[in-house]
């Protein structure tokens, strides 16, 4: 009975739950090298592509946390996609030690590095359609234009759909497409509208300078549309 044999019992248990332990922690292990090893790769494309979005000196570096397989009882070290948790360091100024992601990048640094991602998993993601909702927020200037460039670049594998409030960008698209808020008999309507020729040059002329238009945003606006064609 389990009265007499209690102690036999529990031994035996015990090296089963010992040796189901250390299985799973080896399959833990060999998810964790695997991952080591993509993330290297991932590291150096990141550092690429951010070079290509005026943050040409870059450093970054995936870290795991630090995992100890001492304890068959601990199960909380296990989850059901395997023990790691990582975390994004980087270093935008050359010289400088690298730090935690979220907490020195700024707005526009941080948009970059996200479109960064996107680029380099690029033929990983596996989908049709790619939606980048103001991804540009915080730039402006040439860091607009090599982010549009970006864009333009990962369209020509994939559909891009791009929202955005930068004429630099806006004039990279194949198409443009205003939308905007209407009220009629009041009731209010969202309105999409396909911009060509002269309401394009218009449209990203209004981005430039506002509502009132200027013979020198009208001309920056096909400079920005020709520019795109070279």
């Amino acid at each position: 009975s389990l009265s007499e044999n209690y102690d036999e019992v529990l031994n035996e248990n015990k090296n089963k739950l010992i040796d189901e332990y250390n299985k799973l922690s080896d399959s833990a292990n060999k998810l964790t090298s695997y991952r080591k090893k993509i993330s290297a790769e991932l590291e150096k494309k990141l550092v690429i592509e951010c070079k290509d979005l005026d943050l040409e000196d870059t450093n970054f570096e995936i870290r795991f946390n630090e995992i100890k397989y001492d304890d068959p009882l601990n199960k909380n070290i296990f989850n059901q996609n395997g023990v790691d948790c990582i975390n994004f360091y980087v270093s935008f100024n050359r010289g400088e030690p690298v730090k935690e992601l979220s907490r020195v990048a700024s707005g526009g640094e941080l948009s970059r590095v996200m479109l960064a991602f996107k680029s380099a998993l690029l033929n990983d993601l596996k989908c049709d359609l790619i939606i980048f909702d103001e991804i540009d927020t915080g730039v402006s200037g040439v860091t607009a234009l090599k982010i549009a460039k970006k864009m333009n670049e990962i369209s020509k594998k994939n559909q891009v759909l791009a929202i955005t409030h930068l004429p630099q960008v806006a004039s990279y698209g194949d198409y443009h497409k205003h939308i905007y808020k209407e009220t009629v008999n009041d009731r209010t309507h969202t309105v999409i509208k396909d911009l060509e020729g002269d309401l394009r040059i218009e449209e990203i002329a209004r981005m430039l300078s506002g509502d009132k238009i200027s013979i020198t945003a009208l001309n920056h606006a096909k400079e920005l549309l020709e520019y795109k064609k070279q």
